[in-house]
């Protein structure tokens, strides 16, 4: 007797859910229903450009701030150079680097220093015949 009970309502619950008419919402699935895994992972590019790291000299007063850069080898290095108060000269002899500067026109440069070392800059603010100026210094590691 008690089989004859459970076979239709069994049957009716499975035409229920087929419908949509379990009670849950649609696309719902059972509470003890275990959940579909679906892998989203990709895997990890890599890049073979360098990463670009970005710094801002500001020139004021006769000095820089700031006087030392730090970058690891073969990393691309931009380096915008701003004035607040006058004409300044911009030296980066061992990348080749003569610019001028004022308050109106900003100088960017963009190296990639393959070598480990320390390479110095200069910015020299110009009075008349007489250059005063600090140097900087790009340090690179390993």
């Amino acid at each position: 007797m008690r089989h004859t009970i459970l076979k239709p309502a069994a049957a009716l619950l499975a035409v229920a859910c087929a419908a949509g008419l379990s009670g849950l919402p649609a696309g719902a699935a059972p509470p003890d229903a275990k959940p579909a895994v679906r892998d989203t992972t990709r895997p990890a590019s890599r890049s073979t450009e360098p990463t670009l790291r970005k710094y801002h000299v500001t020139a004021s007063d006769g000095g820089i701030i700031p006087g030392h850069i730090r970058v690891k080898r073969g990393e691309k290095v931009r380096i915008t150079f701003v004035s607040r108060d006058d004409k300044y000269s911009i030296r980066f002899k061992d990348f080749g680097v003569k610019e001028t500067l004022t308050p109106e026109r900003p100088v960017v440069i963009v190296i990639a220093p393959g070598r480990a070392g320390s390479y110095e800059f200069r910015c020299a603010r110009v009075w008349g015949v007489k250059r005063f100026g600090n140097n900087g210094t790009l340090v690179v590691t390993d």
